[in-house]
């Protein structure tokens, strides 16, 4: 995306960076790079990656500047459960771009959601430096996906880390967001069906993931 859609202006922002990847990425791209997430432990490993990160709501943007490109990636925002949530985020990112600027984000494909969460057993990777389950359950009636990570991971000093996570995420349609930005003032420019770990031959799914480009209405 930053070939097929170039920038002059080397301005990034990216938004629930979490531990600061994609930051990092657009740093090595030659982009002025800042990233936003709601929590301070993430921030706190991500510094060491990227300095510029700070602790913000993505609904209630600390910011008053206008960025060539926004990002919002590793579908953070199926985490929001409500049309007035994604709203406000994507309000948010307006107020943050110019009339050249591009926003790019991606969602889960609904069809993931029973695909995928639904499915009886958990998913278990282990290793000899950490073990994880993510136990899920999906309810279609009620449009929520909840998951719980579980396990153990061994840091590069040898500490072992206990790890015991909770997430609820929301299926979001491709019309469902295409009207949470309209009614933020943002217009869409392209949508991609993305399969990051080419999966969608293994699993009982129209599409993997739904990647937007946006601009300003």
């Amino acid at each position: 995306m930053i070939e097929k859609y170039p920038s002059q202006t080397r301005t990034h922002l990216d938004l629930a960076c979490g531990t600061g990847y994609a930051v990092a990425h657009f740093e090595k791209h030659g982009y002025q790079s800042i990233g936003v997430d709601a929590s301070v432990p993430m921030l706190i490993v991500g510094r060491k990656r990227a300095p510029n990160l700070v602790a913000g709501d993505l609904r209630t943007l600390p910011l008053r500047t206008t960025f060539a490109r926004i990002t919002c990636l590793y579908d953070s925002l199926n985490h929001f459960q409500t049309t007035e949530d994604l709203v406000a985020a994507f309000s948010c990112v307006r107020s943050a771009m110019s009339a050249d600027s591009l926003f790019f984000f991606d969602v889960n494909h609904p069809d993931i959601y029973p695909a995928v969460w639904g499915l009886r057993d958990p998913y278990v990777s282990t290793g000899i430096d950490h073990h994880l389950e993510i136990a899920t359950t999906y309810s279609r009636r009620e449009k929520r996906a909840h998951g719980l990570v579980t396990g153990w991971v061994k840091l590069p000093n040898g500490e072992r880390v206990a790890i015991r996570e909770a997430h609820t995420q929301r299926p979001w349609s491709e019309d469902e967001i295409g009207e949470c930005l309209r009614a933020a003032g943002l217009d869409v420019v392209e949508v991609i069906d993305f399969d990051p770990f080419q999966e969608i031959d293994t699993v009982d799914a129209q599409g993997v993931k739904l990647f937007f480009v946006c601009g300003r209405t």
